[in-house]
């Protein structure tokens, strides 16, 4: 019986909170540091964001800083929002939520109006924004540093997702996901819809909490898109499936 992709997934997300939280009881590792900047055997690895918002509030050019966010960076073109899907601790806190999405937005750009506004921030006053004020890196610090004032930061968010929707930050304001999602909106490996079986039901867009459904063509969608698999799960035709484009 295969096993769910729900299930894999929260394995997945598992693993890598475990691999974060590492460095708090053993040092000199495979892995050091947290997901906005590490080290993975030796090799320099930075969140694209991040090193779009220091070069910005820099006002230079630095090439180490810029190479080590090439492997995300190529991950991201390839799979797209992989980080959101399997990797974001915050995504798996919200998926412990009850409240999927109460309302089917129709504006799917705005992840990129708010990524916009980090960067020209960035820029304006040279400080790298969303490094500052991220509920994401809020909660990778007080899982390695303990409960601070960013508990604040992490309760406003949670209390959105519960009065809009589970996923109201990622669809709408989290600039991180917007530019994985961006790199990631003509990628190769995606979920697809095998037109011979698909039904038509509608389950797939019903479940996913992103807004979107597989088998939308717009880079809109494709860019909501976490290629999280729930819409895979729950077709039972088999019509829903991960490949690669053209195949």
């Amino acid at each position: 019986m295969r096993l769910p992709v729900k299930f894999i997934r929260k394995i997945i997300q598992i693993f890598f909170i475990v691999i974060l939280l590492l460095p708090i009881w053993y040092v000199d590792l495979f892995w050091y540091g947290t997901y906005i900047s590490a080290d993975l055997l030796g090799v320099a690895l930075t969140d694209p964001l991040t090193a779009l918002e220091i070069t910005l509030a820099g006002r230079s050019l630095w090439m180490p800083l810029l190479l080590s966010a090439l492997p995300l960076t190529v991950a991201a073109i390839l799979g797209g929002r992989l980080f959101c899907g399997y990797v974001c601790p915050l995504n798996f806190l919200l998926e412990l939520l009850p409240v999927r999405r109460k309302k089917n937005l129709q504006e799917k750009r705005l992840p990129l109006l708010a990524l916009g506004i980090t960067l020209v921030l960035s820029l304006l006053i040279s400080l790298p924004v969303f490094n500052t004020v991220s509920p994401v890196f809020a909660l990778m610090r007080m899982l390695l540093f303990g409960v601070g004032l960013e508990m604040v930061l992490l309760l406003l968010v949670l209390a959105a997702a519960l009065v809009w929707g589970q996923k109201i930050w990622c669809r709408t304001l989290c600039p991180l996901g917007a530019l994985y999602g961006l790199l990631g909106s003509k990628r190769i490996f995606a979920v697809q819809v095998d037109a011979r079986k698909c039904t038509h039901c509608g389950k797939c867009a019903a479940v996913c909490s992103m807004g979107t459904a597989p088998g939308k063509c717009s880079w809109e969608d494709n860019m909501l898109c976490t290629n999280c698999g729930d819409c895979i799960d729950v077709c039972k035709e088999g019509a829903v499936r991960f490949t690669a484009k053209g195949r």
